[in-house]
């Protein structure tokens, strides 16, 4: 190996702050799943390698084959009823019936209603026999997909993250509810009103995707954004309306949120709860914190970077400063961060490139033809390159 290049800080650190990151967040205490450690060895293995000579594809390779086994092996196990919810509720429309309304003897506990939007229906119809398994798929892809990118901080973290692991196989809806938001953020930082449109189907697939739309406002215009939201919501809402009526479909949005009798995972879980203000108040309060952001948020949205981020932040305070809450949020947002994250820390000129550069030749087309809406301002540490946005 005496012939192969040197690795240096100027083009390998992002390669070894993923491996140590990945290697970081497979360390455990008690005797963790036999996987775990696997992955933890490969990733101490390859860092030690890669500290040496400069080879990122092999960091690449190996952060895309254990987060592709850690995944297939369900090593955390873990369990959701949506997926068998979301079965139920499609082979409901398929006999002809309304899905929203109604309590499905399928969910665990018994009688939990489908408490998503109707894009969610589309995006497992052709999976119907298998959603979780149709989940898996997607979660595996989004690894392979954040591999061929290159960039190793944001793979090293997706790959191994324990949340994600577990929800790419228990039956949660997040992770393609993620790839989704993903798409609409990815074309709005280049087409606002594109993106707009885009971003009504990622709210018809869970609502939490509507943090953005104030961003995306700041970014791309007030008016013309918002028309597109609205038009896109009319298009993946309008006929759920029409043959389902509101009434259910809102029905089945309270009955949900009265499942949550006790706080978990959020503000008005770690605070007391009860104790501090009644539920009603911790919704109330998350609310205000999320209208808060958006608000100031609006005015300091000055860049694709910050259109992004803001969204963010918007997302998880509204989500994690009321009464409920739960981990799985997170992996609808972890593929959001994890595909810009190596650009913010300006690491993104470190990318692994395929010989010939086929990632780097395809954005420079994009860029061409569709350039970001606005100045990226990648973080200037270090010599930056137009990330693939």
């Amino acid at each position: 190996m005496t012939g192969l290049p040197r690795a240096t800080p100027e083009r390998d650190l992002a390669v070894w702050l993923g491996l140590f990151t990945a290697a970081l967040l497979t360390m455990g205490v008690g005797t963790p799943p036999m996987g775990i450690v696997a992955a933890l060895i490969a990733c101490v293995g390859t860092l030690a390698v890669c500290l040496r000579w400069h080879l990122p594809w092999l960091a690449v390779g190996t952060l895309v084959v254990i987060g592709v086994w850690l995944r297939m092996n369900a090593v955390y196990g873990g369990f959701s009823d949506v997926a068998q919810v979301t079965q139920a509720a499609i082979r409901m429309v398929q006999s002809g019936g309304n899905p929203y309304g109604i309590g499905y003897p399928e969910s665990f506990p018994p009688g939990a209603p489908y408490a998503y939007g109707p894009m969610a229906l589309a995006w497992y119809w052709p999976a119907v026999d298998n959603p979780k398994g149709f989940e898996l798929l997607v979660a595996g892809a989004v690894v392979v997909i954040l591999g061929v990118r290159g960039r190793v901080v944001g793979l090293g973290i997706y790959a191994v993250l324990a949340p994600l692991l577990v929800l790419a196989s228990d039956g949660s809806n997040d992770t393609s509810a993620g790839v989704v938001l993903l798409i609409a953020l990815l074309v709005a930082q280049r087409s606002p009103v594109a993106g707009g449109f885009l971003l009504a189907f990622a709210a018809a697939f869970k609502p939490y995707a509507a943090a953005w739309l104030l961003p995306l406002m700041a970014y791309g215009g007030i008016v013309w954004p918002l028309l597109a939201f609205l038009a896109g919501s009319v298009v993946a809402w309008g006929p759920a309306l029409l043959w389902w009526r509101p009434g259910p479909i809102l029905d089945s949005f309270r009955q949900a949120d009265a499942v949550h009798v006790t706080p978990y995972y959020s503000l008005g879980w770690v605070t007391g709860g009860a104790t501090v203000m009644p539920e009603s108040a911790w919704q109330l309060l998350r609310l205000v914190i999320g209208a808060v952001i958006a608000v100031v948020g609006f005015f300091a949205v000055k860049s694709a970077r910050s259109f992004v981020v803001t969204g963010g932040i918007i997302y998880v305070a509204t989500l994690y400063t009321g009464w409920w809450s739960t981990f799985a949020y997170l992996a609808a947002l972890a593929p959001v961060v994890c595909w810009h994250l190596d650009d913010w820390l300006g690491l993104g000129h470190q990318r692994a490139r395929w010989p010939g550069d086929p990632v780097g030749r395809f954005t420079a087309w994009v860029d061409a033809r569709w350039p970001v809406h606005k100045p990226w301002e990648t973080n200037v540490m270090v010599p930056a390159s137009t990330p693939d946005a």
